[in-house]
């Protein structure tokens, strides 16, 4: 099987509220069956949005840029560059950028999940 390669300049820029997502690694971008990376990018001080959760999948959030603070079913923690977060399957959660610098990720998922197929909370959160 040939080596496949996906990369941020062919990937398209998908843009919800309070950051951009690249959906780098995907089943359709490299074949991929139990994992999936969305690069996020958050402005200063912007809050992603809806308070959401993922279907019995596992998001970890690897902090490449930037500082913030994630809230996950009522429980709040600050984070910085070089971290890792842990948003837990089928928890309530949100982040945002408390820094005056874009907040950068990588969002890992096990397995790959799409924003259509989020769980979506009216309440909840900042």
């Amino acid at each position: 099987m040939p080596v496949r390669v996906a990369s941020l300049e062919n990937t398209p820029v998908q843009q919800l509220p309070g950051r951009n997502l690249q959906w780098l690694v995907t089943p359709d971008t490299l074949g991929v069956e139990k994992i999936g990376i969305a690069i996020m990018n958050c402005p200063a001080h912007s809050t992603v949005r809806p308070l959401h959760g993922h279907r019995d999948t596992e998001e970890v959030l690897l902090i490449l840029g930037g500082q913030g603070e994630a809230w996950v079913d009522g429980e709040t923690a600050c984070f910085k560059m070089g971290d890792a977060v842990l948003l837990p399957a089928n928890s309530k959660h949100m982040v945002r950028n408390t820094g005056d610098e874009p907040l950068i990720t990588a969002s890992i998922f096990s397995p790959p999940t799409t924003p259509t197929s989020y769980i979506l909370h009216e309440s909840g959160g900042w």
